[in-house]
């Protein structure tokens, strides 16, 4: 380790077999957090690609799609370097293939449920008055709502992606 406050969060060192049950949690919410960190610079990467796209008229579930892909495609290199110990004799190209299949499921269905989280906002939207009051002031609507529902569903594909790099990366330590 070089000392860099990065790596003192990404420490990828676990507590020791028959550490106490806090320990283990401990290590586990500190991986999660560097986890969370490289995940948030994907989502950055996502996020304009996907705010991008629907400015540019690309359907908000498209656009969601093509820019999960790049976030997600950044994360497994990033975080499978720095968070995670490779245990499997798989090569990186057989792990990256299977993370994507999973993340076709699971993009195929964040993005179904951002658009309609989406669609909703932009109901509530219209029936307290906002959309005309917000187009008047430049805001492309349909950019909002889309943005906004992303937001709204991050949080779970989070931690759904964590559990899933764990799992695929990793062999689980017996009891």
């Amino acid at each position: 380790m070089s000392g860099r406050p990065v790596d003192a969060v990404m420490n990828r060192d676990s507590p020791k077999p028959g550490a106490s049950s806090l320990k283990q949690h401990h290590a586990l919410a500190k991986r999660f957090s560097g986890f969370a960190l490289i995940s948030g610079i994907g989502w950055c990467l996502d996020f304009m690609t996907m705010a991008t796209l629907t400015y540019s008229g690309v359907p908000v579930f498209w656009a969601n799609f093509i820019g999960a892909f790049c976030g997600v495609t950044f994360v497994f290199f990033v975080a499978g370097k720095r968070i995670f110990r490779k245990a499997h004799n798989r090569s990186m190209a057989t792990l990256l293939l299977l993370y994507w299949i999973w993340q076709l499921v699971a993009v195929t269905a964040a993005s179904a449920l951002t658009a309609g989280v989406s669609l909703l906002l932009l109901a509530m939207l219209d029936q307290v008055g906002g959309t005309p009051i917000l187009t008047d002031l430049g805001a492309n609507i349909v950019t909002l709502t889309g943005v906004s529902a992303k937001m709204l569903v991050t949080p779970f594909t989070l931690i759904a992606n964590f559990f899933f790099m764990r799992f695929l990366l990793e062999t689980p330590k017996s009891d």
